[in-house]
């Protein structure tokens, strides 16, 4: 048994509460192994997806071999490979096994799939909208290392959002070396785009980089975007009364915003704080059910020195909180909405 009775009943309360559609996962698996291909990784494949069939009847398991037609039909080659909610339309693919932690993305992504939602923020999918040419998302991976797994659940949360146009293919370097070395990936997580070399993208990108990236190469409205972008960004820099969104903040506006908001939370940040990308989409929800009660702002501490010295920002994300020009409280670490909302309901009681 791969799944223990205790993950098994974790994940049958998740599935009672999250899937809703009926999810398909086909199986793709060779009895001549090949290459770098591992034949336990194929029987492990087959067990897992059998395990999580008896867990949920709301996934539905399919085994093919790579030497059928439906193979063949859609041009796979290695074994195992894995498709996720081709049956209702999305195009996700794994090449090798789900293991360690990424069995938890597999998971993550049977639910999305069920519900018809990516997860992605507001912002992204307004920008995915725009996406009018074909493409395939490759991201490169080790199964030791915890970035590939936010990497492999971010390109399969954009072809959620953009089924219609968009492929995610989650490849495993061990077991497909020779494709890695094709193109020439040094280093994981890589993303290549239509499996083109001069469209690859090395290290781990948040989702406002990539969906950035992503909408540069699939948008032939680009610069049309990137300008109103940036329209956007400078009216987030002016200091207007009720902001339902964050407003930026930097060395020369931050004491004004101090003096001028009677309830200021400001999300100190950093590009590479990985738990930081998870506080915006909270920070931005809040700006939006608070507005009039709470302004909220972000500061980029790499670019503000002096402000996270003045305050010993020593770890982020940290959360700044000011009343009538005064600081309260300093919230470290990346709450959930609800639990940071009840930290700040204690000052908007005084």
């Amino acid at each position: 048994m791969l799944i223990d009775r205790k993950s098994q009943e974790l994940l049958r309360e998740k599935f009672e509460k999250e899937l809703e559609k009926i999810v398909d996962l086909k199986i793709f698996t060779r009895e001549i192994i090949i290459g770098s291909e591992n034949p336990e990784y194929a029987q492990y494949s087959k067990e897992l997806a059998k395990e999580i069939s008896q867990i949920s009847d709301k996934i539905k398991v399919e085994f093919f071999s790579l030497q059928s037609e439906e193979a063949k039909k859609l041009n796979l080659n290695i074994s195992p490979t894995i498709l996720i909610g081709k049956d209702l339309g999305y195009s996700i693919e794994y090449w090798g096994a789900p293991l360690g932690q990424q069995f938890s993305v597999l998971v993550e992504t049977i639910s999305l799939t069920s519900r018809g939602e990516s997860g992605l923020n507001n912002s992204s999918k307004e920008k995915l909208k725009n996406i009018d040419k074909d493409i395939l998302i490759e991201i490169y991976i080790s199964l030791d290392s915890p970035q590939c797994l936010q990497a492999v659940l971010l390109s399969n949360k954009i072809a959620i959002e953009v089924s219609e146009k968009v492929k995610s293919r989650c490849i495993d370097v061990q077991e497909v070396i020779s494709r890695a070395r094709q193109f020439n990936v040094s280093s994981v997580p890589t993303y290549i785009f239509n499996e083109n070399s001069d469209f690859l993208i090395k290290g781990f990108q948040n989702e406002e980089k990539l969906i950035k990236k992503f909408t540069s190469y699939g948008s032939t409205r680009f610069e049309e975007i990137l300008a109103k972008e940036r329209e956007e960004e400078k009216k987030k820099e002016m200091l207007l009364d009720n902001p339902d969104y964050p407003i930026i903040l930097n060395e020369n506006s931050f004491d004004k915003a101090v003096d001028k908001y009677s309830f200021l939370v400001i999300d100190c940040w950093a590009e590479w704080c990985m738990p930081c990308q998870m506080v915006h989409p909270v920070i931005e929800s809040l700006a939006k059910k608070h507005q009039g009660e709470i302004v909220f702002g972000k500061l980029n501490i790499d670019e503000n020195r002096e402000i996270a010295n003045r305050f010993m920002i020593a770890s982020i994300p940290t959360l700044l909180v000011f009343k009538n020009g005064e600081k309260v409280d300093s919230i470290v670490g990346a709450l959930p909405e609800k639990a940071l909302e009840k930290e700040l309901n204690k000052y908007m009681e005084v």
